[in-house]
């Protein structure tokens, strides 16, 4: 699949966008006031993660980056149920 200029770019600006993004709830993630906070400020930095990681698929044309990308969000939301369950138990 060939990109146009103007797709390159919007996908270009799509990516830098979600990275500043993720900057800044990767400022929750440190000040979070509690662990609550903290977990799903994770979750959306991974969500994000995520999303860059499917738009670099089309960005670059690689195909197998969204079965990455897929079993990268199963792995997520293990870890947010593994969290949880702690927390449940706190």
């Amino acid at each position: 699949m060939d990109l146009t200029a103007t797709t390159t770019l919007l996908l270009d600006a799509a990516i830098l966008l979600i990275v500043l993004g993720a900057l800044v709830v990767f400022v929750r993630i440190l000040k979070g006031p509690t662990q609550a906070d903290r977990i799903v400020a994770g979750s959306v930095v991974g969500t994000m993660l995520f999303s860059c990681i499917l738009l670099l698929s089309v960005r670059l044309n690689e195909p197998v980056m969204i079965d990455v990308a897929l079993v990268y969000a199963v792995l997520q939301f293990v870890d947010l149920i593994i969290y949880a369950k702690y927390l449940g138990r706190r």
